[in-house]
């Protein structure tokens, strides 16, 4: 791969995993990292065929990997008392994350994503924003496509939970 086909890819795919690493990092910070991860890989060791029907899918899966592994690790497993009491305190101001969403019901959904479980938050996302049918998503992810349909069901039932507490709740 040459440096022009690599600019090409980043330009065209960057946005995309960015977007899915903010999705399962949960992390502005972490998310660029995931990224940058992704495409030094992509760099260091592309994959065989660099056609658009490979490369995307590729990328996911680098991606989503890149992801599963942060939480992985034994930094990331250490939680301070205060970031219990932090993450547990009632929001007062949207993150920064949340603000690219923009009004209240936006970041009602964006909190209500950010809380599914990793699998089913990465279906979900593959699903719903980067349109993706069952079938690709379980290549993807190297899962069957079954199993990408349950977790669709479980986010879709979890989602409506969340978000019906939230509109109740006002």
């Amino acid at each position: 791969m040459d440096n022009r086909e690599f600019r090409s890819i980043v330009d065209e795919y960057g946005d995309m995993v960015y977007r899915i690493a903010l999705n399962q990092a949960r992390s502005l910070t972490d998310a660029e990292d995931i990224v940058q991860t992704v495409f030094l890989k992509l760099y260091a060791k592309p994959p065989e065929d660099t056609s658009p029907e490979r490369v995307k899918p590729w990328l996911i899966r680098v991606t989503v990997n890149e992801c599963a592994g942060l939480w992985r690790t034994l930094w990331k497993r250490r939680v301070t008392l205060g970031e219990v009491t932090d993450a547990t305190a009632p929001r007062t101001e949207p993150s920064a994350e949340a603000s690219l969403f923009g009004d209240a019901n936006h970041q009602r959904l964006y909190d209500a994503l950010a809380a599914l479980p990793e699998k089913c938050r990465i279906v979900v996302h593959l699903f719903y924003f980067e349109d993706y049918s069952t079938a690709q998503i379980a290549e993807i992810l190297q899962i069957r496509e079954p199993t990408v349909r349950t977790r669709l069901v479980r986010a879709r039932k979890i989602l409506k939970q969340q978000l019906k507490e939230a509109w109740e709740d006002e």
